[in-house]
């Protein structure tokens, strides 16, 4: 490992081994069921001096299970299910004050309504939430959806920066509409202080990343299981992954594993072998996270 200060921009975390091998459902590739404790190891051997943790509840698919087997009506499941959000967003912000090197980013569902959302933001907020992450794809919901406007408008305020999942949706390739990176042309045109980074350089929708950085300079990228060294062979090589950093900018680039689906160690590998100068590893690999998400 070379002597790059390092920020992993994209982890997950759970409270027990069996919630997260659950979560994960055997598609992990790290080998961790992303616990706490495995992924503040990981960091101590593998030099990372902190990591995002993205965490995101799956609200919609939680609702249509409790629905299945019979567990009230419509209004009360979904309820329910916004509170189990709530806890996990206090769950993300405690821990981040037990241990500093970790950052707490919270989720949110438009099912909650314009109100609650923005009362949530704050609240969290006053706890150390640091930003807001998104998954349209796997939520079901579009990022323009216009219960998300006031949540948008009192991120901007406060200066939050909002992650969301970007490019395809493996798990269900139809819900991909809603995170390929057109679709928040209008969110990024409505909020233009808002700070947005999509995740996994919107893959499978590569030519939309270059073409949407080009027009709006408050949209940032997280490199995370589109650039990484976990899974062999690589969906990009070395020299297509450096040219397209390069493209979209690499002062707009930021490094995440997607722990535990990936290993945090052997993705900051690949960075560092990547044909870029160390000038650039060091904007991707912490720079540019300490810059654009303020941590």
């Amino acid at each position: 490992m070379s002597g790059f200060s390092v920020i992993d921009a994209h982890v997950h975390t759970y409270p027990t081994s069996q919630i997260g091998l659950q979560a994960t459902a055997g598609t992990a590739f790290s080998g961790c069921a992303g616990t706490v404790q495995e992924l503040l190891g990981l960091m101590a051997v593998g030099g990372i001096d902190k990591a995002v943790m993205l965490n995101m509840t799956p609200v919609a698919d939680m609702r249509e299970a409790a629905l299945a087997r019979g567990e009230g009506p419509y209004e009360e499941v979904a309820r329910r299910m916004i509170e189990r959000m709530k806890r996990r967003n206090a769950w993300t912000c405690q821990v981040a004050r037990e241990h500093p090197s970790l950052v707490p980013f919270i989720s949110l569902d438009p099912s909650m309504g314009p109100d609650d959302a923005v009362a949530e933001i704050r609240q969290r907020a006053q706890e150390g939430a640091c930003g807001i992450k998104l998954h349209p794809s796997g939520q079901r919901f579009s990022p323009t959806d216009r219960n998300l406007w006031p949540a948008y408008a009192e991120a901007e305020a406060l200066g939050l920066p909002v992650v969301s999942h970007g490019g395809i949706f493996p798990l269900d390739t139809e819900s991909s509409e809603h995170s390929r990176p057109r679709a928040f042309t209008r969110v990024l045109e409505a909020f233009p202080r808002l700070t947005l980074i999509l995740a996994h350089l919107g893959e499978g929708y590569l030519e939309e990343s270059l073409a949407m950085a080009a027009k709006y300079p408050n949209l940032f990228f997280d490199c995370s299981a589109a650039v990484s060294g976990t899974v062999q062979p690589p969906s990009l090589s070395d020299d297509e992954a450096a040219d397209v950093i390069r493209r979209l900018g690499v002062d707009r680039v930021l490094f995440g594993s997607d722990w535990p689906w990936f290993h945090p160690l052997r993705d900051r590998e690949r960075i560092e072998a990547l044909p870029l100068s160390d000038d650039e590893k060091r904007l991707i690999l912490g720079e540019n996270a300490r810059r654009i998400l303020r941590v």
